[in-house]
This record gives C-alpha cells, structure tokens and sequence, in this order.
C-alpha cells in the first residue's frame, strides 16, 4: 500500500518547474543496436538540439536511435508499462527528482567509471554530489539551474542602495524600494514579493530561505532527517518571510506563480525578486528596454553567511538492462553526448541561465554572444555554483526520493498561505510541516 501511495503521489507531479509542451507517442522494439531514449524535454527548442546531437553520436558509433519526447505526467505511467513489458529505454534525460525515482526502482547503470574517463575535474563538484547515492554517481549531470536575487539595478543607484550583506540589510533595502512614484498615497513599486501560490512556488520560496539560514530536511552528510531537530530556526525563518510578505509584498503575491512574479520585475511593479533567471528572457521578449537594468546577487545569510541555495538542473542517466555489452554501448553514447561544444549547445537551448555541468563547456558558454552580455550575472552565478553549496530540496544528501514527495504535495504552500493570512501561527505551521515531511519519509521505508 506504501508504495502504491507513492507511485501515486508521484503520477501528479506533471506540472513540475522543468516540464511543458506536448509528447510523441511511445513505441519501442526489442534492437541490440538501437539506443532508446527518454526525454522530459518536450520545448522545440531544446528537443531540436537533442535530437541533432543524438543524431551526430549515432552516426558517429553507427547505431541506430530513438527518441522519445515525454511530460513529467506521463513519465511514471510510461514507466511502469515499460517496466512490466521488460522495455525501459536505454537512456533517459530526466531532471534530479526523475533520476531520484529511476534510482528507487534499481533502474540505474553507476556512470563513475564514465566521468572518470571524461576526467572527475572537469564536472563542477555540486553537479555531481546531487546525483550521489550509496559511494556512487548515478548519472551525468548536464545543466543546472541557480535562484538568486535579480533586481533593478537603476533603483539601487537611485536611492543609494549598497548589495545587502544580511537578512537586516536586505529587508530594508526592500523597504527603502517601496516607491510611490506619483505621490497618491499608493505604492507604484514594491520592494520584493513573496510569492506563495502552493503548486511549487512556495515550497521554492520557502526552501531558498531555510537553506540560506542553514536548515535542511536531512543532513548533507549522513542523510539522516534534520528538519525536526531545527524546527526553531525554521520558525525564525517562517517569521522573517511573513515580516518581508507584509512589508514589502504585494498581498496578492500569495497566489503568485513564476509568470507573476518574473512579469512584475520585467514590467517594473516590484524591484526585486527571487527567479533563476528566466526574467531575461521575459525581459527581452516583453519589455526589452528593462534588460539593462537587470542584476542579480545571492540572497545573503541572516548573518551574512549563506549556508547553501536552491538549486536544481537535469541529467542523463543510463539503464541497467541488458548485458556487458549493451550497457557499454550506451555508456559510449553518453561519453560522447560530453564534448564542451554539445554541453555548451545544450545549456543554450535552455532559456537562461542554465550552466552546463563541465568547467570547459562553461568557457564556450560564455563565449555565445547572448551569453556574452550578461558577463556580470554569469560570474555571480558561477561563483556561486563553483564554491557555495545548492541542494533541491529533500536531496542534500544526495538523490532521494522525497524530493518528488515534495513536489507532489501542497502542504508547504497550502501552510505558507495560511499564516499570511493569519488563520496559523508560525510555530503550529512548522509543526505541521515537521508531521508532514516525516509522513512523506515513512511512505518510502
């Protein structure tokens, strides 16, 4: 029954941060030397590259490929079927949570030996700590994405706002920004939303604060669940987001998604906002005069040190079926897919930003002319991919499968909502989400 209600919890995860646009229908024959591959990415412009590179590496090994483009909202059933015909693809590019799952199922190949021949080096070291379980590497990082604070960097200039150190600092910063420009009585520009609509965003929201102030949901090192023994500072974190939502937020931010709060920056109704960079492209497709004034930092520590960040990005992970051979065979495809230029070409089809997993595609990443003229964002966000740490959430240890919990449920959003509203206090809402996650882990034992 526990597993039946986690296959379940998982069926509803369709509408997740990487998923969009339609799907090819699935059909797969038994061929030894036909690779079979799984992608969520179903945007044109990112399926285009993926199957021209897929293209290239077939031809290259002279093999044979498949490509199948699936939702987040089909993938489990797709996989179940395939599971239960002896027909799971060879490869799948899949987001952390989707490699999480696979390796629930003991569905995955270890790549160890793989980015040892690439050379360990050349992967930044965070990419491959998310896809860490039991000593080993499950997959191949390919991109990943960062949250940082983007803000008007014309407002701060302005008003003669220094880059805030600490919670205290960021917190008037924002005060100083709540801008009635007209002199009605009404404010014009908010200092920074807080946007709690519960299908994702406000777990995102909430989980880049309690990473900044040091809570986890397990330990980074052991594994072992720690967000119950952190439950005060989880309060305090809950108490300075609630000060931020009313202060400095529009109050119709707790129904906020991505589109609302990333338009409110671009249009210039808030001067702040956490967003992992699709504002860019927002920007330059809606209101391309904002581009100029458009800067991002890491949201501070309270105290000035961060302790991580809220992060996430995909992968590709191979399947352990078949013999010696065949999983050689797309081990060989994967090394391939890894040259800078295809890391780089990948990472670009993606809206910005999404940084590839190897330090020497990074360089040819900068070097694309659309790219080139954020330089200023790229090394804030590089740096902090480089030598800060960044979890998704329910995964500081490594994969795991309740971070897909997680995104199926919404507790946090739903909780988040109602002490904006006044009906819970913080210290009964940290209580409950305590009860919740701990219920999320007992459906995995």
């Amino acid at each position: 029954m526990k597993k039946m209600v986690v296959f379940l919890l998982l069926i509803v995860v369709g509408s997740m941060l990487f998923a969009g646009g339609g799907q090819e229908e699935f059909a797969q024959e038994e061929d030894d030397n036909k690779i079979v591959i799984w992608t969520n990415l179903t945007a044109d412009a990112q399926a285009v590259v993926l199957r021209k590179q897929f293209a290239e590496v077939a031809e290259e090994m002279g093999v044979d490929f498949e490509m199948v483009t699936i939702s987040f909202g089909d993938m489990y059933t797709k996989l179940a079927t395939a599971v239960e015909a002896g027909n799971v693809p060879d490869i799948m590019h899949t987001n952390f949570s989707g490699a999480a799952y696979l390796y629930s199922q003991d569905m995955l190949a270890p790549m160890d030996d793989v980015i040892d021949d690439l050379g360990r080096d050349d992967f930044i070291a965070s990419y491959l700590h998310v896809l860490n379980a039991d000593g080993k590497t499950w997959g191949l990082p390919d991109w990943a994405l960062h949250t940082s604070v983007w803000y008007r960097k014309d407002l701060f200039k302005k008003y003669g706002i220094d880059i805030p150190t600490n919670w205290d600092e960021f917190k008037a910063a924002a005060e100083k920004l709540m801008i009635d420009n007209d002199g009605d009585g009404k404010t014009d520009i908010y200092g920074f939303p807080v946007p709690l609509n519960a299908t994702h965003v406000a777990a995102q929201t909430f989980y880049e604060f309690l990473y900044s102030a040091g809570v986890t949901t397990v330990d980074p090192k052991t594994g072992e669940y720690t967000f119950g023994s952190q439950k005060e500072k989880a309060r305090e974190v809950l108490d300075y987001m609630m000060e931020l939502y009313h202060d400095v937020s529009p109050k119709s931010s707790i129904e906020w998604s991505w589109s609302e709060y990333r338009n409110a920056l671009v249009e210039g109704t808030v001067a702040m906002t956490l967003d992992m960079g699709a504002v860019i492209l927002m920007s330059q497709t809606n209101n391309p005069e904002m581009l100029e004034n458009l800067g991002c930092f890491d949201l501070p520590g309270p105290d000035g040190n961060k302790a991580a960040s809220f992060g996430s990005g995909y992968a590709f992970v191979g399947s352990n079926s078949g013999d010696a051979e065949q999983i050689a065979l797309k081990k060989e495809f994967l090394t391939r897919l890894y040259t800078k230029e295809r890391a780089a070409e990948r990472a670009l089809s993606r809206p910005m930003f999404a940084f590839p997993s190897l330090y020497s595609a990074v360089d040819t990443y900068r070097q694309d002319p659309k790219v080139a003229l954020f330089g200023e964002q790229i090394d804030t966000i590089t740096d902090a991919f480089e030598n800060n740490n960044w979890y998704w959430y329910g995964m500081e240890n490594g994969l795991s499968q309740l971070s897909a919990q997680i995104e199926s449920t919404t507790f946090f959003g739903e909780t988040l909502q109602s002490v904006a509203l006044g009906m819970e206090n913080s210290e009964d809402a940290i209580e409950y989400i305590d009860q919740m996650l701990q219920e999320q882990i007992s459906l995995l034992d």
